[in-house]
């Protein structure tokens, strides 16, 4: 076998000396003043067993170890180490919560006045100004409250599934950050997100922190939506009548079905408080399981399939963008975020290990899940 090498200098030499016993070296490539050094060769012991290692030595002298394996050949990429991002605001956290807490209780309040106009005696076509509103939403603010703190519980035991598991592995993460949109009395939020500032050190690292948010959403939304079910009151549409239609989940139809019973031709639910919570902890978590980009799902996705997922990635990218089309255009806007993200989601640090069996059968169920979680109209008027 003839072998390539370049001069070698000491940072090399170095690094080559990291290698030792661990990786048999066959060439070296330089691409670069401040770019990667590459080692070409195979690993003496299985790599997820020495990646720590490896890691924790490459970390010491400045550089980020890369694990991959091109053209059948095992390499070690040398990466020089990004500069440490700034720190977030640490009072940004509670004020975003607060003012979330508060938009959202104005929305489970809007919710409860508009659904009881008949109670308060507010005629069907009375345009209300802005003072008598906020009279009505001041004199009935509790009835908001259990919209509030069920869907902010749902966002924040998923998004703290996140944040608990990305701190089991060291990640560099944030706490959540809350997004209120007073404006959409629907929801009064955009969601909450973290933020992950180090690269995920294996797939497997990949896979636990990505499936840990739904799986903990799930674990408090469906309690919440069986709750709101079994208040939930069934009525007759009259012909002619307009209001919101809500699209209805395959999970959803069969919890209903389950708790409420068979519904006669012509009637539908009417949203209490908790089910609509309930209602859109299910949609939140479908559209974070959609199998693309860096959403929970593109993680799933990418620990499981590693590059395959591109091809994955792109089909339900399509198949969305039909949905968009010819069903929902609101889906349309989330297509085009996940465009500005890009479909494709970047590898793990050590991106030879597979994530093992039990992972595998876990990740699977769970991303078909998102079939159990999407429906394709989620809002419409009739």
């Amino acid at each position: 076998m003839s072998l390539e090498w370049i001069p070698s200098d000491d940072r090399v030499l170095r690094l080559e000396d990291d290698l030792a016993g661990v990786f048999n070296i066959h060439s070296v490539t330089d691409r670069g003043p401040g770019q990667a050094l590459v080692f070409a060769g195979e690993f003496l012991r299985s790599p997820d067993l020495v990646y720590a290692q490896i890691g924790e030595r490459f970390k010491a002298r400045g550089y980020m170890a890369l694990l991959r394996r091109e053209r059948g050949q095992d390499l070690v990429v040398a990466l020089p180490a990004p500069a440490v991002a700034g720190r977030s605001r640490p009072w940004l956290h509670p004020l975003l919560f607060v003012l979330t807490v508060l938009s959202t209780w104005m929305s489970g309040t809007l919710q409860w006045v508009f659904g009881n106009a008949d109670r308060l005696g507010i005629a069907p076509d009375a345009n209300l100004s802005l003072g008598a509103t906020w009279q009505l939403m001041l004199a009935n603010w509790t009835h908001g409250l259990p919209f509030a703190v069920a869907l902010l519980g749902i966002l924040g035991v998923h998004e703290f599934g996140h944040y608990f598991v990305a701190r089991h592995y060291k990640l560099d993460v944030s706490l959540p950050y809350f997004i209120p949109f007073p404006l959409n009395y629907l929801t009064g939020t955009l969601g909450a997100v973290i933020r992950i500032q180090s690269p995920f050190q294996s797939r497997k690292a990949l896979f636990d922190v990505g499936i840990a948010g739904p799986l903990a959403g799930l674990a408090v939304a469906i309690p919440v939506l069986a709750l709101g079910m079994s208040q939930a009151q069934v009525v007759a549409i009259a012909p002619g009548q307009g209001g919101m239609s809500f699209g209805e989940p395959l999970l959803f139809q069969w919890m209903a079905r389950l708790i409420v019973g068979a519904r006669p031709p012509g009637t539908d639910i009417v949203m209490n408080p908790l089910l609509m919570a309930g209602w859109w902890g299910l949609l939140i978590t479908a559209l974070n399981l959609f199998p693309v980009s860096q959403l929970d799902g593109g993680h799933i996705a990418y620990a499981l399939f590693g590059r395959w997922h591109r091809v994955l990635a792109r089909g339900m990218f399509l198949a969305a963008v039909l949905v968009a089309i010819l069903r929902s255009p609101s889906y349309a806007v989330m297509m085009v975020l996940v465009l500005m993200m890009g479909l494709d989601h970047p590898p793990a640090l050590d991106d030879l290990t597979p994530v093992g069996t039990p992972r595998r059968i876990l990740g699977s169920l769970t991303l078909i899940a998102f079939f159990l979680l999407f429906t394709p109209v989620p809002l419409a008027q009739f």
